[in-house]
């Protein structure tokens, strides 16, 4: 099967995402491409920092709330790559070592780490908007490594499970949430998990800490500290940037 490399991303993380795509080209093999997605008012800065040279771009519309929108985008991700595989990493994420599609396979079927909301009770934020969409009790947080592998059927699947149980399309569903109010790598997850279990194998971890041993997942809200440069020229094996950016 193939896979393509998703990022879905915005004016305000082109430092950080040049730093994902220089991260891509040096650790990832094996993937078909790399896709960008921007909102049309982000397109041209993309363009002007050159980074359009460096992976498939497409654009998407503007949304009033891009948080929201950036999830709507990745939920119809299969719009965008015709692949069997795709492969979503955000573009505060950077690669760490080599990687191919098949180290996220265990006989012949997706890993999916996991872990439950039960054993951490102080950590369920995520577990009310996942069960408000699901419409039932959700017991895993699926939100726990940096990228996320998901295959292609999943996204119209899900999409359609939503028609049905919330008689609206999935984009009108996202799209009506309060700011901050889904989580689509939860969605997904959930989905999954409920419907689909034998599709995958569960790997449920016993410690909150993200799974970061594929990709260093930064927090691009809180910009690029001097700390964080120093690990990401440590990543990279470089230092400063080398692309045509600014």
């Amino acid at each position: 099967m193939n896979a393509d490399i998703f990022i879905r991303t915005y004016y305000k993380d082109l430092q950080w995402l040049q730093y994902s795509l220089r991260s891509i080209e040096k650790y990832t093999a094996g993937f078909r491409k790399t896709i960008l997605v921007v909102p049309r008012s982000s397109a041209e800065r993309l363009r002007w920092a050159g980074l359009d040279r460096h992976a498939e771009t497409h654009i998407c519309e503007d949304f009033a709330d891009d948080y929201l929108g950036q999830q709507i985008t990745k939920l119809h991700a299969d719009r965008y790559s015709d692949a069997d595989l795709i492969c979503h990493v955000d573009s505060d994420c950077l690669f760490r070592r080599r990687t191919a599609p098949k180290d996220f396979f265990s006989n012949g079927k997706i890993v999916v780490p996991m872990v439950s909301y039960r054993a951490f009770p102080q950590e369920r934020g995520w577990q009310k908007l996942a069960e408000k969409f699901m419409c039932c009790q959700v017991e895993y947080d699926f939100m726990r490594r940096q990228p996320f592998l998901f295959p292609r059927w999943l996204y119209g699947a899900m999409r359609d499970h939503a028609q049905h149980l919330h008689n609206q399309s999935l984009y009108d569903y996202v799209i009506s949430q309060p700011p901050g109010g889904f989580s689509e790598y939860n969605a997904l997850g959930a989905f999954a998990y409920y419907f689909h279990c034998d599709e995958f194998v569960w790997s449920e971890r016993t410690t909150w800490i993200p799974d970061e041993s594929i990709c260093r997942w930064f927090r691009s809200w809180g910009g690029i500290a001097q700390s964080d440069q120093e690990e990401i020229d440590g990543i990279l094996g470089q230092h400063s940037v080398d692309w045509d950016f600014c």
